[in-house]
């Protein structure tokens, strides 16, 4: 298995940029591959197209929305009775319908996720954003660190360490659902 160091680039020229620095830190073609990376969700594994059969970040989102609606049918309850005597009684249904679509739609949204979290309590990324994947094998490089600060330096907006199969160049068994190991960045001194 071979170590692989993988950043995600917004255009195919940054990309190119950072495989340029890597020449000069005499890296050779064969040490290099890329990949365009769909949206999430849009990987067609599927017969149907996508990923999944279904979102598991959506994963109790309708129960969360019968939450919401409840809420909001109260709220929306009390704001068409201050408004029916404006209005008459249409105001009331109307209240009540705003404020359930409202709360469904608010802890649906709330409820979505996967849940998982860093030590920090932040929400863990678990998808590659889409871009121009550049994997640069460095199992032969003495110097990993220097490859981390040139993909860093050309903006990347994803760095990751991977463990995978290389051959003649290319990252053979790349997976785009895989779920990356993301490299945390520290400030740099500039």
């Amino acid at each position: 298995m071979a170590r692989i160091v993988a950043g995600v680039f917004d255009d195919q020229r940054s990309a190119d940029g950072a495989v340029d620095s890597l020449r000069a830190l005499g890296f050779s073609d064969e040490d290099f591959d890329s990949f365009v990376l769909n949206p999430p969700g849009r990987h067609n594994a599927l017969p149907l197209g996508g990923d999944e059969d279904a979102d598991a970040q959506a994963l109790g989102s309708d129960h969360s929305a019968l939450k919401g609606a409840a809420v909001g049918s109260a709220i929306g309850a009390v704001a068409g009775a201050l408004a029916t005597p404006i209005v008459g009684p249409v105001g009331l249904v109307g209240g009540l319908a705003a404020g359930a679509y409202a709360g469904s739609l608010a802890g649906a949204l709330n409820g979505m996720g996967d849940g998982r979290k860093d030590a920090d309590g932040a929400p863990v990324k678990s998808l590659r954003p889409f871009g121009v994947l550049l994997a640069v094998n460095t199992e032969i490089a003495a110097d990993e660190d220097r490859v981390l600060d040139t993909l860093y330096d050309h903006g990347a907006r994803m760095i990751e360490r991977a463990q995978g199969e290389w051959r003649d160049g290319h990252w053979i068994d790349f997976d785009p659902v895989a779920p990356p190991q993301a490299i945390e960045f520290e400030a740099k001194g500039t």
